[in-house]
This record gives structure tokens, sequence and C-alpha cells, in this order.
């Protein structure tokens, strides 16, 4: 978890049985929801990249927790742009939904590569800054001094949640409105540490996706019911 190695590794592991519990499921769909399916997998890869990264800092150990923490933003800073788009268009039927979702996708994918992609290149803009319960990452984005940081912030909370809400599934309306809370629980009581508290609480409420699968498959099983 975020606030310590300990919490991290123990999200990190149960997320990986939810994971494959989730893909175990998915293959019973015609519809590709096993893109859904790996999100619990791929939080658990971002919850143990981060316990890399406490480790790192408590070796004192640069190169290693500079390399967590890079896998740990690509994460944050760029995957999840371009993966919660293209779910929502993997499953959707609704041809100008696609359309919307295919287009949130390129600009989730254009902007991810934006910020991402000088962190690998310019060691000074990114730094981690480790308290007593949080880690801070601290970055430079190339558009800073034309974009404020919070207005960013807002375009990048629309990319992740709009698809959600516009989906056709009324699951996926339930999981955006729970991605949503925790984007307002993180900004109201972890606002210093927006990255790594949000990416946390998200994980966690990734395990949604074991019930939203586990409900389809049994209305899939018993289509009467």
């Amino acid at each position: 978890m975020c606030f310590s190695a300990t919490a991290s590794f123990t999200a990190s592991f149960a997320l990986m049985g939810a994971g494959i519990y989730c893909l175990k499921i998915a293959a019973n769909f015609e519809k590709p929801y096993w893109l859904f399916a790996l999100m619990p997998l791929l939080f658990s890869l971002q919850q143990f990249l981060e316990g890399m990264v406490w480790l790192g800092g408590a070796a004192e150990c640069t190169n290693s927790t500079r390399t967590a923490a890079l896998g740990y933003l690509f994460f944050s800073h760029l995957l999840w742009l371009i993966w919660i788009p293209l779910s929502c268009y993997a499953v959707e039927n609704n041809l100008a939904k696609r359309k919307l979702f295919f287009v949130l996708l390129l600009l989730g994918a254009l902007s991810g590569l934006s910020v991402y992609l000088p962190f690998l290149l310019i060691d000074e803009w990114m730094t981690v800054i480790f308290t007593s319960h949080a880690l801070v990452y601290s970055t430079v984005l190339l558009f800073d001094q034309y974009i404020p940081r919070k207005l960013f912030t807002l375009f990048y909370i629309v990319i992740i949640i709009l698809p959600l809400f516009a989906a056709s599934d009324r699951h996926l309306k339930y999981f955006g409105l729970l991605i949503l809370v925790s984007v307002v629980v993180s900004i109201m009581f972890f606002d210093y540490a927006f990255i790594s508290k949000w990416c946390y609480v998200a994980a966690v409420f990734s395990f949604f996706i074991v019930y939203m699968l586990f409900n389809k498959n049994t209305t899939h099983s018993n289509p009467r019911q």
C-alpha cells in the first residue's frame, strides 16, 4: 500500500488471486471482458512495484528506487489512460459510444506518452519523496508552464471515468462510480500524495470486477433467472 511496503505487497497478492479468478470467469463470455479481468492483475503488479519503491528507499538504493518508481508511474501516468477506454471500447455495442471511447483512447495515449516518456529521459523530472506514511511522486510535466496541474488532473479523471459512465453495461457505470469515489476521497484526504493514494484506493475498488464478472457468469449460466 501507499502507507508501507507490507501493505503494498499484501494488496498485491490479494489482487493477484482475484485477477486469476476473473480471467477464468471471463473465458466464458463472448465479449472480450478479459480486458477488465486483467485489471486486478495489473493493479497487483502496480502495488508490487510500489512495495519495491518502499524497499529501495529503506535501503537507500537510488537506482532500484527509481526503476520501481518508473514502473509504478507507467501504470498511473500511461497505461490506465489507455486501458480503461480500450476495455470499454472492446465490450461496447453502441457505435456512437465506441467512437467516443476510441477518441478518449487516443487522447489518453497521446497525453500519457507526453507525460511519461520525459521521466525516462530526464532524471530530474521524477523524484520520490518518502514521508512516514506516504510516497510523494514529485514530477515535472512538459506543459506545466501552459496548463495548470489541476486542469491536467481533471482531464486525466475525465479520460478514466467518462468511458465507464458512458458504457451501456450498467456494471461498468457502478465501477465508474467507485473510481470517482476513490478520486474524491484521495483529493479530500491525501491531496499531497494523490498519485500513490488514489491508485491504492482504485486498486482496492477493482475487487468490484470480481463481483461484476461473477454476476455476469451466473446470469449467462442461468439466463432465465
